[in-house]
């Protein structure tokens, strides 16, 4: 289970491994090699199966563990063939096949040896369905969900949660479904969204936050970026732990995510929801129909 703090380790590949046909043209061939001799000086083990056909490639691939392994394809058919065989496969775009438009790849990396090692870890993990670790504050980890923590995310809503906040729905395989959909499409897609926050202490989940898209109707009024969003269970609340994660949070939108604004919603009715977006530096906009519209600088 990944809701465990000691047994949370991100999902790192060993071994980048070019595969692509033979005859590869100079231009390709000088690419490789710089980008193993650059890869291995960084530490990675990295080398280049040559294969006339998928088959070969997956022939000599026999009794090999996917795990720990991230292939950079140089050629669709052989991307494809190690992804249905359950490989990590990016496509690998060179002076030779600039004319494939790599459908179906997730990712196209052209002279990867100047993509940087958290680079590579990530896609490796995007094309494992590994969590992303986003950051770490004093006593807490936040990283992607994964459909194993729905039974805990039904656990965040309690009677206070419920007054402001729309539940799972009751059709919990229903539910997991949305969370897988959640996370392949809003995290590959735009590289933010909520997130899982756990104690460091205890491990547990005690919160889900972070960022959505602003509504058509937001964006017009705050101008803002993303929206901020969270739920803090209910024994972590009355602790600082929500201030702590969302400024943890603001810091990582504007660094990392290159946010300029950031807008945020709140009950007139909800006193401790307006009280953290004020110490957190928000100013209210607009309130209507018992909501409050709030914007801040990133």
């Amino acid at each position: 289970m990944f809701n465990e703090i000691s047994t949370f380790t991100e999902a790192k590949p060993y071994e980048i491994v070019f595969a692509a046909g033979k005859g590869l043209p100079p231009e390709a061939e000088e690419e490789l090699r710089e980008a193993l001799d650059l890869l291995g000086k960084r530490g990675w083990s990295a080398l280049f199966m040559e294969a006339e056909t998928p088959e070969q490639l997956l022939k000599a691939l026999e009794g090999t563990s996917p795990e720990g392994r991230l292939f950079l394809a140089g050629d669709t058919a052989i991307r494809r063939a190690l992804q249905e065989r359950g490989f990590a496969a990016a496509a690998w775009s060179h002076p030779g096949n600039r004319e494939d438009r790599f459908p179906g790849a997730s990712y196209v990396l052209e002279e990867p040896a100047w993509v940087d090692d958290d680079s590579l870890n990530k896609i490796y993990q995007r094309l494992t369905g590994n969590p992303w670790k986003i950051l770490e504050t004093e006593r807490t980890l936040v990283r992607e969900f994964v459909p194993e923590d729905l039974e805990d995310i039904y656990g965040l809503y309690d009677e206070e949660a419920r007054r402001y906040l729309e539940p799972p729905g009751p059709d919990t395989e229903r539910e997991r479904q949305i969370l897988r959909d959640y996370i392949g499409r809003i995290y590959g897609l735009f590289g933010f969204g909520h997130w899982a926050v756990l104690s460091k202490e205890s491990g547990r989940l005690i919160g889900r936050m972070g960022f959505s898209l602003p509504a058509a109707r937001e964006k017009e009024i705050l101008g803002a970026d993303a929206m901020l969003g969270y739920l803090t269970a209910k024994e972590a609340r009355g602790q600082g732990l929500t201030l702590e994660v969302t400024r943890a949070l603001l810091a990582y939108g504007k660094n990392a995510l290159l946010f300029e604004r950031v807008g945020a919603e709140a009950d007139a009715g909800n006193t401790a929801s307006v009280r953290l977006l004020e110490k957190l530096g928000f100013e209210s906009v607009l309130e209507e129909d018992g909501k409050i519209l709030f914007s801040r600088k990133a």
